[in-house]
């Protein structure tokens, strides 16, 4: 079974600006995958590069197929969407248990024209999941 949800981050994305350059914006954020909440972001600029901690809660009802331990696993991608339109797009990531958890990731723009230098603001956070080890999370559309 395929998640896919898309939220708006909720209002106040607050954006800091270090003395060396470096930038931080993080926000409340509400996405529903598959009983999965993600509730918190964070992206961290500093240089070309952005790192990206997404925090979420894992339902217990999502782990405990006695009878099919394969559905005891989730694979997920994240889309983020900072205010001047520069996205970063994580690489699948899996979720084995239940509770409190946080996925990182980290992407360089020097490809991209080096935009990371720049302060960014968190605006969407976007989310698409499926079940299963070997499950087809599809892609953002």
């Amino acid at each position: 079974m395929k998640g896919r949800v898309m939220a708006l981050v909720i209002a106040q994305a607050a954006t800091v600006l270090a003395a060396d350059g470096a930038w931080s914006s993080e926000a409340d954020v509400s996405v529903r995958v598959n009983g999965h909440s993600f509730h918190h972001a964070r992206v961290d600029g500093q240089g070309c590069g952005v790192s990206v901690k997404l925090f979420f809660e894992a339902p217990e009802s999502g782990y405990s197929d006695p009878k099919n331990r394969v559905r005891n696993y989730h694979l997920f991608r994240a889309r983020i969407k900072l205010a001047k339109g520069q996205v970063v797009t994580s690489k699948l990531f899996g979720n084995s248990g239940a509770g409190e958890r946080s996925y990182s990731f980290d992407e360089d723009t020097s490809a991209e024209g080096c935009w990371a230098k720049e302060p960014g603001k968190l605006v969407k956070v976007d989310v698409i999941g499926c079940r299963g080890r070997s499950c087809d999370v599809g892609s953002f559309e």
